[in-house]
């Protein structure tokens, strides 16, 4: 299957080429190079060959070229929309234009009056109405016909001709089309960000567990690890789903939670800053070049590059996409007065911009795309107020928190808690910014611009986004503890509920293997001490009288909750596996799933041999003296061997010595069980011992066994042995 697809992009991948390698210029692509019309401000420099201009005009010139004939290109080219009023073209200006280049012969002064001004069109298509009324051309557009056509001024002054040419276009909307092209860019841009997150964490997953792994009770620590996380997996909104999902698994605190989301805050600002590099130019090549290396290498670490890269050239066609699509879509008269009804200039409207980028970003669901959107609209003029572009912005860092908020439902409180908070700190910093967005926020934005040298459009909107998180983060880190104390008072803890997850994992809410394999990960260390703890309850019980029902029943209830650890773990890791993570990713997905496994079958052990002496002493039976101190000493090492092994796959040990170590230590307690059962049957033919405690005993020897070899196939799992 993975071929077939494979093959089918290549083949996609060279047909998009192919497909758009005639839109190609020095500047990039542009799918749509002929509907861009050219502002009347907007003069093109004049030419001064005739052959050329006769053929760009498309009017039949007269023949031959001497002196008193000049070819101009004043009047630039026109593209209106079907139904538009009349355009009026001042035709002073442009004999203005002649007579300084000296069109007429001539420096001086020259009466417009006495220039004899005449009109032919070449009309395929009777779309317009060409009419000169004294010093100005009327342009009357027919109805609602579309086509083009080419216009032919004569500029006849004392003997002098200049012939000035333009192309006139007249064009329907197509909105549906523009429309379907922005969903497109959009779709493609957040695909990419999808591929360019999931190759860097690919790349980087080692990297990613070690940084996880140093979440600590200090607040600078879990702050710059929530930094270099939403660095790398390039999404915000990912981080604080794996926090929060930290959270209801337990394993980090609600004050550890909330110094990684301020980090999240700050290192989701590099996104826009990505966003700001020009190279829309070579995406098409990036990613026609990146899927072959894709398809075609098998080497791992090569296929991860190429996915990276094919990620970031999807990002940057699709923006290219959405402005090019918000390019002609802002021709509409309906598109522009829809976006002029979004202006920051007074405090109701601000708010407006604000409510309008939180929906934006709600609906998409990536506070990245909706960064990109305002980001095209802004640079293709169609937004053309800086602050109104940043208050899109604002509104997005709200936006944001909203899924944190849908993924906390179901989870514990501490992970409601963080949730709430990550919505309370993007809110508070919103608020402070609009109480002071006109006076104080805008015009720092615009010194930090200046300071840096950097121009308002595009860098601005990043600046902004940076200047906001950034300082949010530095204002609410000191307090990290103060608010996980007011969450926890104003988000009391709830009754538990019966059905409720035993490990807080979540397989609907797997945004990153790597870091979704650490968390499993950290759940499995905890079984296996629950385990451990199990089996030193279980044998301090069969070592006493077995009288406490209460404690016998807990033991019973543990490795029920045992069991349905192991059916979460496997429900958990088997989603990361479908998932065709990376191959150091799905190979401990496979070494969980197998602990999991032999953990869980320790836990069937231990409850057999408690059930095993519960029959005895209901029988009214009881385990010879000897054979009680042989069961209590095996018990004891095989604690003292569980808990080493725990420690070391805690510690991460994956080294052959500790392996070989397990190993003897096995031999040493089956050579121990030999001893034993000999005992044993030398004692039956003594004591002719009751049935019942003859197999008691023997299969007591054999749970014993059956232990050792799965805390033997635990070791062999996390040190790599077949």
């Amino acid at each position: 299957m993975r071929k077939r697809f494979g093959s089918a992009y290549v083949v996609c991948a060279f047909l998009v080429c192919l497909l758009f390698a005639g839109n190609f210029d020095s500047r990039g692509f542009n799918l749509f190079a002929d509907e861009v019309p050219v502002s009347p401000e907007a003069v093109p420099q004049h030419e001064t060959a005739a052959g050329d201009e006769a053929a760009a005009s498309g009017a039949e010139l007269p023949g031959g070229e001497d002196d008193t004939k000049r070819i101009e290109k004043w009047i630039p080219d026109q593209k209106i929309l079907a139904g538009a009023p009349p355009t009026v073209i001042s035709l002073s200006d442009v004999i203005g234009h002649f007579r300084e280049e000296g069109a007429f012969g001539e420096n001086g002064p020259v009466d417009p009056d006495a220039v004899q001004i005449s009109v032919v069109q070449n009309s395929k298509k009777d779309v317009v109405t060409p009419l000169v009324e004294g010093d100005r051309l009327r342009l009357v557009w027919n109805g609602t016909r579309v086509g083009e056509t080419s216009i032919m001024l004569e500029f006849d002054y004392k003997g002098y001709q200049v012939y000035d040419g333009f192309n006139v276009e007249v064009w329907k909307p197509k909105f549906w089309m523009m429309a379907l092209i922005v969903l497109g860019g959009l779709g493609i841009f957040i695909f990419g960000m999808k591929n360019l997150s999931e190759g860097i964490q690919r790349i980087a997953g080692p990297s990613l567990r070690r940084m996880i792994a140093m979440f600590t009770e200090h607040r600078i620590f879990a702050f710059g690890t929530g930094i270099l996380i939403t660095i790398l997996l390039q999404s915000s909104m990912v981080t604080t789903l794996m926090t929060i999902g930290f959270v209801n698994s337990q394993i980090i605190t609600l004050s550890q939670a909330i110094g990684v989301i301020l980090g999240a805050n700050i290192g989701t600002t590099i996104t826009s800053w990505i966003l700001t590099l020009n190279i829309s130019a070579y995406s098409l090549p990036l990613i026609g070049i990146s899927g072959l290396f894709f398809v075609f290498f098998k080497n791992e670490r090569v296929k991860n590059i190429a996915g990276t890269l094919m990620g970031l050239g999807f990002i940057f066609f699709g923006l290219k996409l959405m402005g090019q699509g918000f390019s002609s879509l802002k021709e509409l008269p309906e598109f522009s007065a829809f976006l002029q009804a979004f202006s920051a200039d007074t405090f109701p409207g601000l708010l407006k911009c604000v409510f309008a980028g939180c929906v934006l970003t709600i609906l998409i669901q990536s506070s990245a795309a909706s960064i990109g959107i305002v980001m095209s609209l802004t640079m293709i003029g169609a937004i053309d107020d800086f602050p109104t572009a940043v208050a899109f912005i604002l509104g997005e860092n709200i936006g944001t928190t909203f899924t944190a908020v849908i993924a906390s439902l179901g989870t514990s409180t501490n992970a409601k808690r963080a949730a709430a908070f990550h919505a309370l700190f993007n809110v508070l910093g919103v608020c402070w910014v609009l109480a002071l967005y006109r006076p104080v926020f805008i015009p720092l934005v615009e010194l930090a611009a200046r300071t840096l040298k950097l121009q308002l459009i595009p860098f601005g909107i990043p600046l902004a986004h940076s200047l906001f998180n950034v300082t949010n983060a530095l204002v609410f880190l000191p307090f990290t503890k103060v608010f996980a104390r007011l969450l926890t008072k104003v988000i009391p803890e709830g009754a538990r509920n019966v059905a409720a997850s035993e490990t807080g994992l979540d397989s609907r809410r797997i945004e990153s293997p790597p870091i979704a394999v650490l968390q499993s990960r950290l759940i499995i260390e905890r079984m296996g001490e629950r385990c451990r703890k199990l089996g030193e309850a279980i044998f301090s019980q069969v070592q006493g009288a077995l009288d406490n029902e209460k404690e016998i029943q807990h033991s019973f209830r543990e490795e029920e909750t045992l069991d349905r650890i192991q059916d979460e773990i496997i429900n958990f890791t088997s989603k990361i596996l479908a998932m065709n993570p990376a191959s150091d990713s799905a190979e401990q997905a496979r070494e969980q799933l197998r602990i999991a496994d032999e953990i869980e079958s320790v836990s069937d052990y231990f409850i057999s041999i408690l059930k095993s002496d519960l029959k005895l002493k209901n029988d009214g039976l009881v385990m010879p003296p000897y054979m009680k101190a042989g069961f209590a000493k095996l018990a004891q090492e095989t604690l003292v061997l569980f808990k080493d092994i725990n420690r070391a796959y805690g510690n991460r040990v994956r080294a052959r010595y500790f392996l070989e170590q397990v190993y003897s230590t096995c031999r040493g307690l089956t050579a121990e069980i030999k001893e034993l059962r000999a005992s044993f049957m030398t004692a039956i033919e003594k004591e002719h011992y009751d049935p019942i405690l003859i197999v008691a005993v023997n299969s007591q020897l054999t749970f014993y066994r059956r232990i050792w070899e799965h805390l033997q196939n635990i070791t062999e799992a996390y040190c790599g042995a077949k």
